[in-house]
């Protein structure tokens, strides 16, 4: 899943980055967090992000109800108007979604095939096919309730 990360830029040397995640910010929750250099905003939101959403299980609550509206909808709203700037994330969900489960499916070998090269084109994305089906499936059941 993608989560929309705002960023307020430091006013000094004295001063770190503040990074905000909307999407993980209620109001139980705040999914915030800092960083030094910009090369450390990226591992230091990742962080904060894993931590929220394993504190999140930990309490029960549905991962799956989380929503990110967009950066460009964050921008517009006033609570987030400090920040300076407004990034991407990428996070996998799956090792939130419980023990792998084998199961065996009958698909078009054609269809097979674009996966696979989808796959292999896409290391950065999809770990195997499994991944690939899962994530699939996830967007198409986020699509299906909206």
């Amino acid at each position: 899943m993608y989560f929309s990360v705002g960023i307020e830029q430091p006013t000094d040397d004295k001063t770190a980055y503040g990074l905000v995640v909307p999407a993980l910010c209620t109001a139980d929750f705040s999914c915030i967090s800092a960083a030094d250099s910009q090369a450390e905003i990226a591992p230091a939101v990742t962080e904060a992000i894993m931590m929220m959403l394993e504190q999140l299980q930990e309490q029960g609550l549905a991962l799956t109800n989380i929503q990110d509206l967009g950066p460009l909808s964050y921008q517009k709203q006033t609570e987030y108007a400090y920040c300076d700037g407004w990034l991407l994330v990428y996070i996998d969900l799956s090792s939130f979604d419980g023990k792998p489960k084998r199961i065996n499916i009958s698909m078009p070998d054609t269809l097979i095939s674009r996966i696979d090269q989808t796959v292999k084109n896409s290391p950065d994305r999809y770990r195997d096919r499994s991944h690939f089906l899962a994530t699939a499936a996830r967007h198409e059941l986020e699509t299906a309730s909206n």
